[in-house]
């Protein structure tokens, strides 16, 4: 888990993970990026967003004319100068983009400059959040449990030598923006083991 102040500021930390696969939290990255591009399908960003619809990211990812350098230049204006995005297509179907190892300060620095309003147009920025805040009952686990938190959350099977399954959260609640990432044998277990932590965090509330 990692914790820090919405306006910026040290990063606390907690846990053996410091990074994970991005997953479906980089769908927030290529939305910004397609809202820069003039490419503001909300219908498409609603369901990439509030129902983590592959389809309808893969529409965005797309309308771009060169989606890795176009997020990668989002994710600079951000402030994290560290991502590269993943290019290699993956033989199971998986984005490229989800595929992407985002470091957790990394993935608060985004969320944190997102919510900030420094990244698209206020009225754009009040979308995002609000569709943030409508995450679909079912993907409401971990920090989705948290009362009026906007986050996206992701999750995918394990790239580690063990194997097992991954899932990742980011999440803006108050003045703080919180990351969690958990890895173990199945996305149950790996579920269970992100939920059991965020409720026990005196930042969340």
């Amino acid at each position: 888990m990692a914790v820090q102040a919405l306006a910026g500021g040290p990063i606390e930390t907690h846990g053996e993970l410091s990074e994970s696969r991005a997953w479906s939290t980089m769908k927030v990255p290529v939305v910004v990026a397609a809202l820069t591009a003039g490419h503001a399908d909300w219908d498409a960003i609603e369901a990439a967003i509030t129902r983590s619809d592959n389809e309808a990211a893969l529409l965005l990812w797309q309308g771009l004319d060169d989606g890795p350098v176009e997020v990668e230049a989002v994710l600079r204006r951000a402030g994290d100068d560290r991502t590269t995005l993943e290019r290699e297509p993956d033989p199971r179907g998986h984005s490229s983009f989800g595929r992407t190892v985002w470091l957790l300060r990394s993935a608060l620095t985004f969320y944190a400059a997102l919510a900030r309003g420094e990244l698209v147009p206020a009225a754009d920025t009040e979308r995002v959040l609000d569709a943030m805040g409508r995450i679909v009952p079912e993907q409401r686990w971990g920090l989705g449990r948290v009362p009026g938190i906007r986050f996206k959350g992701g999750w995918g099977p394990s790239e580690q030598p063990e194997g097992g399954y991954e899932v990742i959260q980011v999440g803006i609640t108050g003045a703080r923006v919180i990351a969690v990432a958990a890895r173990a044998e199945d996305f149950e277990a790996a579920e269970r083991l992100a939920s059991k932590h965020v409720p026990q965090h005196p930042n969340t509330s």
